[in-house]
């Protein structure tokens, strides 16, 4: 009887590994996603910096540097608003495949729990 209950003990710790196993591997993922997207915009507004002192530079007059600014402003804007959609999409994603691993986890539990419970009644019988 002994065995038995061993060798749940052990099926236990290989499931709670194999669960911290995937909840790094998804931690990781998000964090190369946000890490990416991060590198990507830090770019991006070196370049749009560096487009913006051009303007400066090149404007025809107050009217040209005006509606190049606005121009720019308006990418700005607008990038940042594809940005935001883009990490709320990859924020609810990632969300769902931890309640995944959560909901996979309870159903794990009690799986184990009614074959730790089998074994308990079966030494004490």
């Amino acid at each position: 009887m002994q065995k038995e209950v061993i060798e749940i003990i052990e099926k236990n710790n290989e499931s709670v590994l194999e669960s911290i196993r995937k909840i790094t591997e998804l931690n990781m993922r998000t964090f190369d996603k946000m890490f990416q997207q991060q590198a990507e915009l830090a770019a991006y507004y070196m370049d749009v910096s560096s487009r913006g002192m051009d303007l400066i530079t090149k404007a025809k007059g107050y009217q040209d540097l005006m509606a190049g600014q606005t121009a720019i402003a308006r990418e700005i804007g607008e990038r940042n608003l594809s940005v935001v959609r883009n990490g709320m999409t990859e924020a609810y994603a990632t969300g769902t495949e931890y309640s995944n691993l959560v909901q996979e986890g309870v159903k794990l539990t009690k799986e184990q729990m009614a074959q730790a419970s089998e074994a308990a009644m079966k030494v004490a019988a």
